[in-house]
């Protein structure tokens, strides 16, 4: 691109030479006239990650590992409005891009939000009616929930961005002090986040988070299981006062 870029496209990464190509691939294929950039993040991988990245993307490595620190020491070295934050194993479809600016060109107090998950396996069926392109996947009926789960989240003023897209202007990330490093064994920086972006909106008394109910993306189900989620969901019960803590303190910094 001869022009400053509009978007950030970020992707941290660490020994995911066995996936970061297709993500990278579909993000250089973007049918997109707004320019973007795309920069991997990488935590010091010791496989072909960093071999692999160079071939598509500006490649920074992050003096400390953890997708924080990663994402944190990178964001600074970017230059889009709109940072879209992506997993290794994620895919997005070819107007991924042009959707999502076109969503923050039209709807000025949106914040930051993520499109809706799909997991899938590596076998996907996409089919199209009108306008709209649809994609099932062996995980359909989880697929469904997921959808439902965020939707009434939002609806009732609590949304949670999804780890594995997220998108946000440049000046909020800012303003909410990034990515906030959790305590050593504590998961969920896209659940602190996200509150941290629900605490901005409230003290500012303007601006909105949600989840996208028409834009998607395909994520890989490699770390799906029971034993994981509720994990996650009793540390967070447990930890309440910690990831509070952190989540209002919009001074904080890496």
């Amino acid at each position: 691109m001869n022009h400053k870029p509009k978007i950030s496209v970020i992707i941290p990464t660490y020994n995911e030479e066995n996936n970061l190509k297709r993500t990278l691939i579909a993000v250089k294929r973007q049918i997109c006239n707004i320019p973007y950039e795309i920069i991997v993040t990488d935590g010091q991988s010791s496989d072909n990650t960093v071999s692999i990245a160079e071939k598509y993307a500006r490649v920074y490595i992050s003096p400390e590992k953890g997708k924080s620190s990663q994402l944190n020491y990178v964001v600074p070295k970017s230059s889009g409005d709109l940072l879209i934050f992506l997993d290794a194993d994620t895919l997005i479809d070819e107007y991924f891009l042009q959707k999502i600016f076109r969503i923050f060109e039209k709807h000025k107090k949106l914040l930051a939000c993520s499109a809706r998950i799909k997991y899938y396996d590596g076998r996907a069926v996409i089919f199209k009616l009108g306008s709209q392109t649809f994609t099932i996947t062996n995980y359909f009926f989880l697929n469904f929930n997921m959808h439902i789960w965020y939707f009434f989240k939002t609806l009732l003023g609590f949304p949670e961005l999804i780890g594995c897209n997220i998108i946000v202007r440049r000046e909020i990330f800012f303003k909410v002090g990034g990515f906030k490093q959790l305590p050593e064994g504590l998961i969920g920086i896209d659940k602190v986040f996200s509150d941290s972006l629900i605490y901005l909106t409230r003290k500012m008394k303007k601006g909105r988070i949600r989840t996208l109910n028409f834009v998607s993306v395909l994520t890989s189900g490699r770390f799906l299981n029971a034993r994981r989620s509720l994990g996650r969901i009793s540390q967070y019960r447990q930890n309440k006062e910690i990831f509070y803590d952190l989540a209002k303190d919009i001074e904080w910094k890496n």
